[in-house]
């Protein structure tokens, strides 16, 4: 199965829940570099997209997904260790993450929670604001 396919597959229950936003194939697709995933046994059960904001210095990270069937299980802080290492090799001095949901997750994993206005010009003028997310930065 196509890598895109699987990366929706994984978000689909997440998605259902408004946890994620909703994405189609083709916008996977032609993202597809920006994406670390982790396996089990050939099966995908962690992904997150981590995007080049192109002001800042900063990647902002999307569509964090893993698997409810291995929760728990130390996946998502190898999926944090491997988003890290994509925004080092980035040259990125930041990271962020807008969530309405696990506050406590990325504040457990060293992020800080910021204001809309700490993000780049661009991300702010798409801030949805009816979603009203949280916002958490990590220095890279």
């Amino acid at each position: 199965m196509d890598t895109a396919q699987q990366i929706l597959d994984l978000i689909e229950p997440f998605v259902k829940e408004g946890k994620i936003l909703p994405r189609t194939f083709d916008q996977i697709n032609d993202n597809i570099d920006d994406f670390v995933f982790l396996r089990n046994f050939d099966n995908l059960v962690a992904c997150a997209g981590l995007k080049d904001c192109k002001e800042g210095n900063m990647g902002e990270i999307y569509a964090l997904a893993v698997s409810k069937n291995v929760q728990n299980q130390g996946f998502s802080a190898k999926l944090l260790d491997e988003i890290m290492q994509k925004a080092r090799i980035a040259n990125f001095s930041k990271i962020f993450a807008l969530s309405k949901h696990n506050a406590q997750w990325f504040l457990n994993q060293g992020f800080v929670k910021m204001q809309i206005s700490e993000l780049p010009k661009k991300r702010q003028a798409l801030f949805n604001h009816q979603r009203n997310s949280s916002i958490f930065f990590k220095d890279v």
